[in-house]
C-alpha cells in the first residue's frame, strides 16, 4: 500500500514539474485498496483560514531562530 500511495505522489509531482495532465490539486482522492477503487471530491478554500482567505491574519513568516531563542517566562503556580 505505501508503494501504490509513493507512485500517486510521485505521478503528481511528475504532473507539476512538466506542467502536464491534469494534477489533483483542489480534489481530496480516497483509495480503497481492497476493491482497488479510486474516489474523488472536490476541496474549495476555507473562505475563514486565517492563512489563505481573503481576510486573512497571517501577512508573513515568523522569524523561528528570534523566537525559539527567548528565554521561557514561568507562570505562578495557583
Amino acid at each position: 500500500m505505501p508503494g501504490q500511495i509513493g507512485l500517486i505522489q510521485a505521478t503528481e509531482a511528475i504532473k507539476l514539474i512538466l506542467k502536464k495532465g491534469k494534477p489533483l490539486i483542489g480534489k481530496f482522492m480516497i483509495y480503497n485498496a481492497m476493491d482497488l477503487d479510486f474516489r474523488l471530491f472536490p476541496v474549495g478554500k476555507n473562505p475563514s483560514c486565517p492563512l489563505c482567505s481573503e481576510k486573512s491574519k497571517i501577512k508573513g513568516l515568523v522569524d523561528y531562530h528570534e523566537v525559539c531563542s527567548r528565554e521561557a517566562v514561568s507562570v505562578p503556580a495557583g
